[in-house]
């Protein structure tokens, strides 16, 4: 099987992986990377890709601008531009999500390889992973991590105000695009039963598709237990001894007696990991302090002030609490540690001197630290809310208890500390139980059946095949050349000619594709078309150029939209051009669309005043558009990047399609940027005045038949029939 993932946001690369650098780079990207290495190491599986940002920004690592970076024979991490070159945080990248979906179609058609199965992790892969299953008819599989409804909640109870949290995190239209998720996907695959339940199920559309608990595997061979260092002959990485010393010279810094048992806490500086309680609780427990020291490794940094606000101010209360009850001397908290190296290290450390690890967090979705910290054997305190459940009950490697009271966490570290019978227990329970459990070859296993069976289901549902070849990504894929007509006067005028020309195109409905390019809206044109029984449309543009539909059930192509949205103010032109008294608004409220603004233009207005006074008021203002007139009367002012030609040429960039490819038909003057450049343009013999200008193009033929006639004219002139 060929399986594609998609992580677009956060730093992902297949070596020294930032985790912890920021809120975006944490153990989901761990997670995936994990995940498709182990994947590609199984026969069934012929190749896996991760789809991620291309990133060029000297603020990060120029490995984030390599477009295919090679993990082994059958892995690659593939890296598709979207949004500029800058890296970017998550919620920022959301409005870029389109034009990722189509530079990953481009991907898809030009390698010549559909994937069996589509992955998405987080809300915003998921939606592309959604529209890449759509397009291509495959599967979808969806990881959320973390969900927007368990944010909004956690949120609130901290005392956020609505208007506040829409503007930092816009999570409206994240839960939106959850909920469309969910209600597009074969299955969900999730960690724990926690998570399925209680974060999953907050969801409208929790019940629609299947889910998968399979709880994430863990590198044995980079988690090993504290005491091999001891062990005569043990084969140790020296990279692993390095970090060791370095991890031991950095603790010195901070520490006044660095032979005490270590508390660890290592996490991202994020509010909801709760550091702040795990201070006070240390902080106000002078016994504890004398047993021990601590340790918090909260993200990675150089300069607090120049963080993101929420970071910042996690930061700077870990150091005012830190000064509040002088731990000086007793509570260290680097800057900078090696995720690769450093962490397996400072689990092994913190074991060595039979200290505990410990997460202050109210909920833990599944507790990645927890399985870490246990392999090594470390024993762990958190939550007993989510993941950390379902790791006590397999592993019984650690103690559960009441996060929110600093007294039950301070006593609940002394209890392992100073039971030297529950500290061995518990340690060598992590040890042998994650071994059990918690493994990499055990995940992949479940993955791969899930999605076996997932194949299964799809190829014996009724007209599976049928209807996943109709799929317009599958079909455009079997395309040799297309043809995009105009409707009316072009298409449309002469019956018997029309009948003729679909009879061609049916006969060769394997090879040839058919679209529309119209000035009508959408309705209309479905209307016209039907009426004259033509039902063989792989593609329609709408409303002159701005609208993009696919045979699907016409769903429209949002990559366009996004697309025309940039320097568009229809508000703004609407108000500038009221004043003139030659132009009027069409009343019909379904030719205004959210990408054109047509007028009709006075039969006694001189077009050679008229339409240059247009243009120098809305240049005069600064805006960007395209002016379109056509029968000598209509006026369409649409985006800068909109036409009818620039709609085309946008479908042969996403769909790899060579321009000189493309057949197109038209009569008139809202069809001639459809009609020149590097497309093969049929004129028809009907067609208007407006169109003479063309004669004499190199890839223009005038058709002396009229109507479809003048179209099956031009497609034998270009050989194409």
């Amino acid at each position: 099987m060929y399986i594609q993932m998609i992580n677009i946001h956060g730093l992902l690369r297949g070596h020294n992986i930032e985790m912890g650098r920021d809120a975006d780079t944490g153990g989901q990207t761990r997670y995936v990377l994990d995940l498709i290495s182990y994947l590609s190491k199984i026969e069934t599986v012929k190749q896996i890709d991760i789809f991620t940002r291309l990133i060029r920004d000297k603020a990060v690592s120029k490995d984030y601008s390599q477009k295919i970076e090679i993990i082994n024979s059958k892995c690659r991490i593939i890296r598709l531009p979207c949004g500029g070159g800058k890296y970017l945080k998550k919620e920022k990248l959301w409005k870029h999500l389109d034009e990722f979906t189509d530079q990953l179609i481009g991907f898809i058609r030009q390698s010549g390889k559909i994937p069996d199965f589509i992955h998405g992790h987080y809300f915003d892969s998921g939606y592309i992973a959604g529209e890449i299953a759509s397009v291509f008819g495959i599967p979808l599989i969806f990881s959320g991590h973390s969900l927007g409804r368990n944010k909004l909640k956690f949120l609130k109870e901290s005392g956020w105000r609505d208007d506040e949290i829409e503007s930092a995190f816009n999570l409206k239209y994240r839960i939106n695009q959850e909920e469309k998720i969910l209600s597009q996907s074969d299955l969900v695959v999730v960690s724990t039963n926690y998570e399925k339940e209680s974060i999953y199920g907050d969801y409208h559309n929790c019940n629609i598709p299947n889910y998968k608990v399979i709880p994430p595997g863990l590198d044995l061979k980079k988690f090993f237990p504290y005491y091999d260092y001891e062990l005569p002959g043990s084969q140790i990485d020296e990279r692993y001894r390095q970090a060791r010393v370095n991890m031991q010279k950095d603790l010195k810094r901070f520490h006044f007696n660095p032979d005490k048992p270590l508390i660890l806490a290592l996490c991202r500086p994020d509010a909801r990991k709760n550091i702040e309680l795990l201070i006070e609780a240390y902080g106000s427990d002078k016994e504890l302090q004398a047993i021990a020291n601590l340790a918090i490794f909260a993200g990675i940094r150089d300069n607090i002030s120049k963080m993101e606000e929420v970071e910042k101010k996690v930061l700077t209360d870990i150091l005012l609490l830190m000064d509040r009850y002088d731990l000086y001397g007793k509570m260290a908290i680097p800057k900078h540690h090696e995720p690769e190296t450093d962490v397996p290290e400072l689990y092994r450390l913190a074991a060595y001197s039979r200290g505990v690890f410990i997460s202050t967090a109210f909920l833990e979705n599944f507790g990645l630290t927890f399985i870490e910290a246990s392999a090594v054997g470390l024993p762990f305190i958190a939550t007993p809310l989510g993941g950390p459940k379902d790791i006590v009950k397999n592993c019984q490697s650690g103690l559960l208890v009441d996060i929110s009271d600093k007294k039950i966490v301070a006593n609940a570290i002394k209890t392992l500390l100073l039971d030297r019978n529950k500290w061995d227990t518990f340690s060598q329970n992590g040890i042998n139980q994650v071994r059990k459990h918690y493994t990499w070859e055990n995940h992949c296993k479940l993955y791969l059946k899930s999605l076996e069976n997932i194949s299964t289901h799809y190829s014996n549902a009724e007209n599976f095949q049928v209807n996943i070849d109709q799929r317009i990504g599958r079909k455009i894929a079997r395309f040799k050349k297309i043809l995009i007509s105009d409707i009316d006067d072009t298409l449309i005028g002469d019956d018997d000619s029309l009948e003729k020309l679909m009879e061609i195109l049916t006969s060769k409905k394997d090879e040839i594709g058919f679209g529309i390019a119209t000035g009508r809206y959408l309705e209309s044109a479905i209307e016209i078309l039907e009426k004259k029984g033509i039902n063989n449309i792989d593609i329609l543009i709408t409303s002159v150029g701005t609208e993009i539909y696919y045979q699907d059930n016409f769903f429209q192509d949002k990559g366009w939209q996004a697309h025309l949205k940039k320097k568009w103010k229809p508000d703004k032109i609407i108000d500038i051009l009221s004043s003139l008294n030659f132009i009027s608004l069409q009343k019909d409220s379904h030719t205004q669309r959210q990408f054109k603004i047509s007028y009709d233009l006075d039969q006694n207005s001189d077009q050679r005043e008229s339409i240059p006074h247009i243009h120098y008021l809305l240049n005069k203002n600064h805006l960007a558009y395209n002016l379109i007139l056509s029968h000598g009367s209509f006026i369409d002012i649409l985006p800068y990047r909109a036409s009818k030609g620039k709609a085309i040429a946008y479908l042969s960039n996403k769909w790899k399609i060579p321009i000189e490819n493309i057949i197109t038909a038209g009569n008139s003057g809202n069809d001639a940027d459809m009609l020149t450049g590097n497309l093969n343009g049929i004129i028809v013999g009907n067609h208007e005045h407006e169109l003479n200008n063309l004669e004499g193009s190199n890839k223009v033929f005038f058709s002396k038949k009229t109507y479809s006639e003048g179209i099956i004219d031009g497609l034998f002139h270009f050989g194409v029939i």
